[in-house]
């Protein structure tokens, strides 16, 4: 095939496409690197609550609520990485321990803004689920790698004089969108299996939270003595 300005226009075309699939797939994987932080705050937010309710109104078991909280940060982080549920049921329940809070004499306010937050985890778990397990237009992203193959056979059969510079040139172009259409596939799934990408959203600030709920949970002598080996 020999060259015209129409190769100018298809490759400006893929691009473009490519271009598209990647910015809306950016815009998801952005909000994903939010979520971690949004969860981890309301999840210790919950807990500062429930030790000052706990401190007026000593009834209902804080001590079970941490744990209920500990487990769900840590369904929360496998779930995400495994595509499933999550933290869904550990999240429903804290439901008995808001009716315990209500038995305790705990006035409603308190409760509201409790089950507010709990609303607010679910909201966040499932925003998690949808990103990972629905594509953004999944024709878009047939129609992608479709007319990558095609644009790369295109260039192979067209006549480029030298040859050699033309083959260069063919293999710079094939190599930028296939990786952009790899690049693609990647930052449209924020959460992988641990160490299967480096571009994974990290999850830091879950292990963060939970370690400072475990130390709350400690026994008084027991931080007496780590501060003794420190």
């Amino acid at each position: 095939i020999e060259q015209t300005s129409l190769h100018n226009s298809v490759i400006s075309s893929v691009i473009f496409v490519i271009g598209f699939l990647l910015t809306a797939t950016i815009a998801d994987y952005k909000e994903s690197e939010k979520i971690p932080a949004e969860f981890a705050s309301i999840v210790e937010n919950m807990y500062e609550d429930t030790k000052s309710i706990h401190d007026l109104y000593p009834k209902f078991d804080l001590e079970t609520f941490r744990k209920n909280l500990l487990d769900i940060l840590g369904a929360f982080r496998e779930g995400t990485r495994t595509n499933r549920q999550g933290a869904r049921r550990e999240i429903s329940d804290l439901n008995i321990t808001f009716i315990e809070m209500e038995k305790a004499g705990v006035p409603a306010n308190f409760i509201v803004k409790l089950k507010q937050q709990q609303a607010q985890l679910l909201r966040s778990l499932f925003r998690i689920n949808y990103i990972q397990k629905i594509r953004f237009i999944p024709s878009a992203f047939i129609l992608a790698r479709s007319i990558v193959v095609l644009i790369i056979v295109v260039l192979l059969l067209t006549n480029i004089d030298p040859f050699y510079g033309g083959l260069a040139l063919t293999g710079t172009i094939g190599f930028i969108l296939i990786y952009m259409t790899i690049l693609i596939q990647t930052v449209s799934v924020p959460f992988h299996e641990k160490g299967q990408t480096r571009d994974d959203v990290s999850l830091f600030l879950l292990r963060e939270v939970a370690a400072h709920l475990s130390s709350a949970g400690e026994k008084p002598s027991t931080k007496k003595k780590r501060k003794a080996k420190k």
